[in-house]
């Protein structure tokens, strides 16, 4: 007859199967050693099986504990199992790299700072750098490193003073004007008392008026030439006057570095004695007037009527009185060969005591 099989459940005398579990009450066989056969290492991912059978020597059976008791198949764990390898499999560090890397990782707020940083960073250094550029380039364009004179650049811009302001005019008008042609000739002098002045005493066709030259035209010595009749039927003059400033033009008088108002004045009321109605007057030339120890201010223009040009001359000059004295010359367009006397006069104006 075959034995039984390892692990079958036994059967008794009369035929009944012996219980698998011990009976209660009794003292429960302590679990077979496995031979060395079974003591391999058990394969990850499964269990180890416990073992069935129950050990035919009586000496290797101890007592169960209590722990026993309630759990008598609790697994065995040898030794080798607890000291087994500690690096994981490819696949399982595979696995591993992807939860922490992979492209389900998720940064937490802490780390999309410590990213977000350096942006800040670089954009704060950037704006300098642009700054410091700016700097730079206005330095040397516009700034103290230009190429213009930078003392001169940084230095305040005196104001004119009084004395520039009154002689700004003459920069922007050239002086008299050295006229061509041959002059008339010079017969003696002509004395102004009132004026405290002399003038030339011109010949040819000049003459001296002696009847009302003050009472007509407001001088106190007068000079002239006819030049005939004009297009609208007036008489016109080439004239040399002198006299003091008028009474009626003295509140146009303020210091003897101040002669353009004046000269001014005297062009104003000539043209409206002097020269019919609907003139024009514009500025030709302007210096200052520096001659035989007489200073002054003289003034050239051109007045326009009637299709008719007439040169003008006015000198205010100062001779230490109260106002100044007058000299005044025009030589229409009629006698236009009269032009050199008005250099002529003005070169010879003397002052007399």
């Amino acid at each position: 007859m075959d034995a039984p099989v390892s692990g079958a459940p036994t059967q008794d005398a009369a035929g009944a199967a012996a219980p698998p579990w011990p009976v209660p009450g009794s003292s429960p066989a302590a679990p077979a050693v496995p031979d060395a056969f079974d003591r391999g290492f058990a394969t990850p991912g499964q269990a180890t099986p416990a073992w069935s059978g129950t050990s035919a020597d009586p000496a290797q059976q101890a007592p169960a504990s209590q722990d026993q008791g309630a759990d008598p198949y609790k697994p065995f764990v040898t030794a080798g199992q607890i000291s087994g390898p500690k690096t994981p499999p490819a696949h399982r560090q595979q696995e591993l790299w992807d939860t922490v890397f992979g492209d389900e990782y998720q940064s937490d707020e802490y780390d999309d700072e410590e990213q977000g940083r350096p942006i800040w960073v670089i954009a704060l250094v950037v704006t300098v750098l642009l700054a410091l550029i700016g700097i730079v380039v206005w330095a040397f364009l516009a700034g103290p490193l230009s190429s213009g004179d930078s003392a001169g650049a940084s230095a305040p811009t005196p104001k004119p003073s009084t004395s520039a302001t009154s002689a700004k005019p003459t920069a922007q008008f050239p002086a008299l004007a050295a006229f061509t042609g041959k002059p008339s000739p010079v017969r003696g002098k002509v004395n102004d008392t009132e004026a405290a002045i002399s003038l030339p005493k011109l010949g040819g066709p000049w003459r001296v008026d002696t009847t009302g030259a003050q009472t007509a035209y407001g001088f106190t010595t007068r000079q002239f030439v006819s030049a005939g009749v004009t297009t609208a039927g007036k008489r016109e003059y080439a004239q040399v006057m002198s006299g003091p400033l008028p009474q009626s033009l003295s509140a146009k008088y303020t210091s003897p570095n101040k002669l353009s108002p004046v000269v001014a004045a005297v062009m104003t009321t000539a043209r409206q004695s002097l020269f019919p109605k609907g003139n024009k007057a514009a500025k030709l030339a302007q210096q200052r007037y520096s001659h035989n120890g007489l200073n002054g201010l003289l003034v050239t223009y051109k007045v326009t009527v009637d299709q008719e040009v007439t040169t003008v001359a006015v000198a205010a000059l100062d001779v230490g009185k109260d106002v100044p004295s007058i000299v005044y010359v025009s030589v229409p367009g009629l006698k236009d060969n009269l032009l050199p006397d008005i250099n002529t006069v003005f070169a010879s104006v003397r002052p007399i005591g």
